[in-house]
């Protein structure tokens, strides 16, 4: 399969198991949907061959999400994510340090599936995966060194991008619905230079928390 055509995989599947998910035909009704909203903070970077000695920085991302119980072992989440990423290379110039620092918005839409290892009592522990597609919002490069900084728009990233997530949480219960608690790791599937031979993807280990019904 042509890793173009991931991203339109991806949200064939999300709205294919949505609505496959959504709908009980034994009841001729549609399920209850419950809504939450997360917000999370941790590390992103880039790599691949054309990725050059780039570190990790700061990452953030929140957004909502809507949770479906399948059976009680099983769960299907959908999510909506506004996420900043990027990665930063230094080079050290005598007293002084040249730095570059891309600066990547993303809107994502995780399609997430959830395996309970145990769901009694007020505490559940699940491990999750699942695929993503992200929309390239903005990308920047801003560069500093010598006391100057300068920030420039970049065009040479492709404008979607398809990642997998695994992860690992627990949601928490409390009278007016769950806490949710979760780490999660992200990776490109796919490159998003637009070089045909070019070769960056995004990865990202980020740390969850937030609500649900």
């Amino acid at each position: 399969m042509e890793v173009s055509k991931i991203p339109k995989l991806i949200l064939v599947l999300f709205l294919a198991l949505l609505l496959s998910g959504l709908y009980n035909p034994g009841e001729a009704r549609w399920r209850s949907v419950r809504p939450g909203l997360k917000l999370g903070a941790g590390l992103s970077n880039i790599f691949g061959s054309d990725a050059y000695q780039q570190d990790w920085q700061p990452a953030l991302t929140w957004g909502g999400c809507f949770t479906l119980d399948l059976s009680q072992r099983l769960g299907l989440e959908a999510e909506l994510l506004y996420s900043q990423k990027g990665s930063v290379y230094r080079l050290k110039l005598d007293s002084s340090e040249y730095r570059e620092k891309y600066l990547l918005n993303y809107l994502e839409i995780p399609l997430i599936l959830k395996f309970f290892l145990t769901r009694t009592g007020p505490a559940a522990f699940y491990v999750y995966g699942g695929p993503s597609v992200g929309f390239n919002l903005r990308a920047r490069l801003k560069v500093r060194f010598d006391g100057l900084e300068e920030t420039v728009e970049v065009d040479s990233l492709k404008g979607t991008d398809g990642l997998i997530n695994l992860g690992v949480g627990a949601e928490i219960k409390f009278s007016g619905g769950f806490f949710v608690l979760e780490s999660r790791y992200s990776q490109g599937l796919k490159s998003i230079s637009r070089e045909v031979e070019g070769d960056i993807r995004n990865k990202s280990l980020i740390f969850l928390f937030g609500f649900r019904l």
